[in-house]
């Protein structure tokens, strides 16, 4: 069973080896080898901690936390129509690619876009499959800078997105029957019935009627299963 949950101070030590280990992996010549060599446990999880204090966290659990997020409201004056910001979002290495990462974006800026219109992040411009991954969930380049980083001049990028009003489609590879019962969805390779309020949430969903009061756990199962996809 997994959840996505808020994150709590006994986390900690499990979220710096994830941060720890997927720097390690993500960052190998992209970053200076001493910064990542550098990192501790110990440093990390007073980060976590002073982050849980000033900043909305989000953790997905499967038995344990293998993914979390840190996202919230701007502070910084540069690019000031983006108000909201996700600042942080790794996921466990030997769990990517199945979804999460994306169930944890969808989540973060769902809750921003209650009082943002537009959130941005920051990536490192070397790192293509963030880049991409970003991309496919909506966000475009918005900008560069380049930071200093451990005597290294890294480049980065800006991506944003407006999040105000953002909808979903069925995808191009999926379709629907309906009857006065359920809805049958044919996707590849998946047969999905829906029935009741599901039946109620999908229709809205590919309507563009306000998603607010229909669980993101559905959202991201259909995301999940090739479905839908944001607009």
């Amino acid at each position: 069973m997994h959840l996505i949950r808020k994150g709590k101070t006994e986390d900690g030590e499990i979220i710096a080896k994830i941060k720890i280990d997927n720097w390690r992996k993500t960052y190998k010549n992209i970053f200076p080898d001493e910064v990542l060599q550098s990192l501790e446990a110990k440093n990390e999880v007073e980060k976590y901690l002073k982050n849980l204090k000033e900043k909305d966290v989000i953790i997905y659990e499967k038995d344990e936390p293998i993914a979390y997020c840190y996202y919230g409201k701007r502070k910084n004056s540069e690019y000031p129509d983006y108000e909201g910001e996700v600042f942080a979002l790794y996921v466990k290495n030997d769990c990517q690619n199945h979804g999460i990462g994306t169930s944890l974006l969808q989540k973060s800026i769902k809750d921003l876009s209650k009082e943002c219109k537009k959130v941005l992040l920051w990536c490192a411009k070397e790192n293509n499959g963030a880049i991409s991954f970003y991309r496919k969930n909506g966000f475009e380049v918005i900008g560069e800078e380049v930071e200093n980083i451990g005597g290294k001049e890294v480049e980065k990028v800006a991506l944003g997105i407006e999040v105000k009003d953002r909808g979903y489609r069925l995808k191009k590879s999926a379709n629907y029957i309906e009857n006065e019962e359920n809805i049958a969805i044919y996707t590849n390779p998946d047969l999905i019935f829906l029935k009741d309020e599901p039946r109620e949430w999908f229709k809205q969903i590919i309507n563009n009627d306000k998603t607010e009061n229909i669980p993101q756990k559905f959202i991201d199962y259909l995301v999940k299963k090739d479905v839908i996809e944001t607009l």
